[in-house]
């Protein structure tokens, strides 16, 4: 008898609602139990479980806004996502992790008589710049000086773009990668051009923090965020 591919449990105290399917630790959990003759409608303390559900279940950029800025805690999460046993990475390369990045700048279309902006995709950017930073604190790189370029060049964009990426992100992304990786003189200058402020001492939550003006044309917006 296969495990249901939704059940309710409670985890570290708290009631789910767990789709098996998006957290295959939880088919061979209750299967076990069941197997065994135990109660299968609780389970012990996960740590941040509740961040990684909300991930798992709405998407990795919502894991910075349910987090600080220590990035030990990252490091937990992130055993914790291996513990459960879920493809944070979808499959991605580094490659296509930057790509996803980019994908959150707007740009021009021009084939109409005014000029019209469209809005980049900042859903896909902030949830694969989660997975960035899943990347560096676990990644094994099979070639360290050409993945540690496209890492620095991915980091360096996330903390030059506020406007798409929020504090937690960019300050979590530069501190990983300077945990990781030795820093040149010339990388951190780059990098310290784009500091991350905190909201309330010049940084920002709001969306509406643009580096491009689209005061002049029409709005299309990609982003389902």
């Amino acid at each position: 008898m296969s495990a249901p591919e939704r059940i309710d449990i409670e985890v570290s105290g708290k009631p789910y609602s767990i789709s098996t399917t998006s957290i295959p630790y939880f088919a061979s959990y209750t299967g076990f139990q069941r197997d065994s003759g135990q109660a299968n409608d609780k389970h012990g303390d996960i740590p941040f479980f509740d961040a990684a559900y909300r991930g798992i279940e709405s998407g990795f950029r919502h894991c910075f806004r349910m987090l600080g800025t220590d990035l030990t805690e990252y490091n937990t999460l992130c055993d914790t996502l291996d513990f459960l046993c879920i493809d944070t990475l979808g499959g991605r390369s580094m490659d296509a992790i930057s790509q996803d990045l980019k994908s959150g700048k707007g740009w021009y279309e021009t084939d109409y008589k005014r000029p019209v902006y469209v809005k980049g995709n900042k859903t896909l950017a902030r949830d694969s710049s989660f997975r960035l930073l899943y990347l560096l604190l676990r990644a094994e790189l099979d070639d360290e000086t050409k993945t540690r370029q496209k890492m620095y060049e991915a980091a360096l964009f996330i903390v030059s773009h506020r406007a798409i990426f929020k504090y937690h992100a960019r300050k979590n992304i530069r501190a990983a990668y300077e945990e990781r990786f030795h820093v040149s003189e010339k990388q951190r200058a780059n990098l310290d051009k784009w500091p991350a402020l905190q909201p309330g001492t010049g940084g920002t939550w709001s969306d509406r923090d643009v580096t491009t003006d689209d005061s002049s044309a029409h709005v299309l917006d990609s982003d389902d965020s």
